[in-house]
């Protein structure tokens, strides 16, 4: 048995171009297993190198990718919403982990890793929204602090079936003089 300290490091970064072939891997693994992504079309690696462009044109919106032994195993995006509404302190975010890599703790890494980085960028809060038949994510979610806001049902559209998506937050650490 492999003890912790003899496990391969695992490195969090920030995603580049190079990454896009591996990062379109990922996700695109996710759209097929049906469960972590709302997206039903599989992405082309040109979408995934604008993404990864976008995330390196604006600081407040990153993709950081983990890796170890220079193969990337995870990705997670911190993206902005609601920003009329919410003065740009709202983060939505958004895990992948490829499949060999998953019930490996990576998930758990890149999600502290992003609640970090979100509180040092001035986010106040977090939200995410899940497939409530994920149970692997909603276990992410409950181990790392988030809590349950409720379900929308019948919500969101795979081919012709409606699934329920369980919304979740994260409340970060106030900034002094912020509230």
């Amino acid at each position: 048995m492999v003890t912790p300290e003899q496990r391969p490091h695992l490195n969090i970064r920030p995603a580049r171009e190079d990454d896009a072939p591996a990062l379109r891997e990922i996700c695109n693994d996710a759209v097929e297993d049906g469960l972590a992504t709302f997206d039903n079309g599989l992405r082309s690696i040109e979408d995934q190198k604008r993404l990864i462009a976008t995330a390196g044109q604006d600081a407040k919106r990153p993709l950081l990718v983990a890796e170890v032994r220079n193969l990337v195993c995870g990705l997670v995006s911190v993206e902005a919403c609601e920003e009329r509404l919410h003065y740009g302190e709202i983060a939505e975010i958004v895990i992948f982990v490829r499949r060999s890599f998953r019930s490996y703790g990576v998930g758990r890494q890149l999600m502290r890793v992003a609640q970090t980085e979100a509180a040092r960028l001035g986010y106040r809060k977090l939200i995410g929204r899940v497939l409530s038949d994920n149970e692997d994510s909603l276990r992410l979610c409950k181990a790392t602090g988030w809590r349950v806001v409720g379900v929308h049902e019948r919500h969101a559209r795979h081919g012709s079936r409606l699934r329920d998506v369980t919304v979740v937050e994260y409340l970060l650490p106030a900034v002094s003089g912020a509230e």
